[in-house]
């Protein structure tokens, strides 16, 4: 590997794999040659200033990002009631965390459904799915008309890419909900 080159190589094939390319999607996003961006991610290069400016622009960052370490931390805390607050009349809730994952991202909930409430979501896309783990009461989740009942400590998937019911029993339910979406092909900002 070429001195210095660490930094480089991790972070194009991290910002690579964050928005679900290939090399070869990279390569053509970016105007570079597939196999010059093969050997910057190896560290195998020392590439030119025009090579670095193409997978900046490609990935909306400054060059400096590429070049500078990525901090290391190894945990990541959202208190209790931090969060984007998504609530409304039938629950009250937070998205504790959006990642991108593979090809793919997720995001984390934690909601508090209502008594005597019932919410039906609209579909969130072709290949979204929930998951779902009950903290506290009993809720009806599901597909509209294919709901299931839940208590605590009870977990269930479905399908997302279709309306689907939140309906608290006899009290308020609080739940964590996984959302996980598959990339689309249009990839926002880029």
């Amino acid at each position: 590997m070429i001195p210095g080159a660490d930094a480089l190589s991790a972070n194009v094939r991290r910002l690579r794999e964050l928005h679900g390319l290939s090399l070869a999607q990279l390569s053509e996003r970016s105007g570079i040659a597939k196999a010059t961006l093969f050997k910057v991610e190896r560290g195998r290069t020392n590439p030119t200033l025009e090579t670095l400016v193409g997978i900046a622009e490609t990935f909306h960052v400054p060059v400096t990002e590429l070049l500078t370490a990525a901090e290391r931390t190894s945990i990541e805390v959202v208190r209790s009631g931090e969060g984007q607050d998504i609530s409304d009349d039938a629950s009250t809730g937070f998205i504790l965390r959006t990642q991108e994952v593979g090809a793919g991202s997720l995001q984390i909930h934690d909601q508090t459904f209502k008594a005597g409430r019932s919410e039906v979501s609209a579909s969130h896309g072709a290949g979204a799915r929930e998951h779902v783990l009950v903290r506290k009461g009993r809720i009806r989740v599901g597909p509209v008309d294919d709901e299931v009942e839940l208590s605590a400590g009870d977990y269930a998937t479905y399908a997302a890419d279709v309306p689907h019911r939140w309906c608290a029993v006899g009290r308020d339910a609080s739940v964590w909900i996984v959302h996980t979406f598959p990339r689309s092909e249009g990839l926002a900002g880029l």
